[in-house]
Parts: structure tokens; C-alpha cells; sequence
């Protein structure tokens, strides 16, 4: 990944493909994982972000209300599938291409 803050390598990939960003999003600096929701049209990124797995986990687990959602992880390139069950799964995926 080339060295360019993570605000701009997620609003970046955002725009890339599609993805709606809120205004939210810039209020605060962003870390390595953001979430898309997928189960709007057009997908819409979170506002928020996490430095770390676990609490990605746990805000999703706590408020994905049955959406579909991916994680990106803007630091090793690649994107994981949370799963909403008891345990908030995390299915690992497809490297992407963070622009």
C-alpha cells in the first residue's frame, strides 16, 4: 500500500466504485478498517472506522441489524465478510485493490 493517509485511500476506493460517503465520514481522521453497507443501492460507506479488528467486530455485531456488510481493511489490502450470528463472524475474503 502506498504511504497516503487512510481518509484518502478509503474516500478514493469509495468513489471508485460507487460507494455513497456520508458527510460524517470526514468530521474525524479515519483508521485501517472501514465497512460498506451492501444492502442499500448505492452501497453506503459507515461513518465510522476502527484501528482495531476486535472493535470493528463488536460495533457490527452490536448494530449491522441484519444488513450486509463488508470490512475493508485499508492497511493490508483485503476485505472480510461479517457474518450477524451470536458470535459476529468475520469470514475472510478477496484481497482489493485500495486505489
Amino acid at each position: 500500500m502506498a504511504a497516503k493517509p487512510y481518509q484518502a485511500r478509503i474516500a478514493a476506493y469509495c468513489q471508485a466504485q460507487g460507494i455513497d460517503i456520508p458527510a460524517g465520514f470526514y468530521r474525524h481522521a479515519a483508521s485501517r478498517y472501514a465497512a460498506v453497507n451492501y444492502s442499500c443501492t448505492p452501497p453506503k460507506l459507515l461513518a465510522v472506522t476502527w484501528f482495531k479488528l476486535e472493535d470493528a467486530r463488536y460495533y457490527l455485531n452490536k448494530f449491522s441489524d441484519g444488513r450486509v456488510l463488508r470490512i475493508f481493511d485499508f492497511k493490508d489490502g483485503c476485505h472480510l465478510i461479517f457474518e450477524h450470528n451470536i458470535d459476529g463472524n468475520l469470514l475472510s475474503a478477496n484481497d482489493f485493490n485500495a486505489v
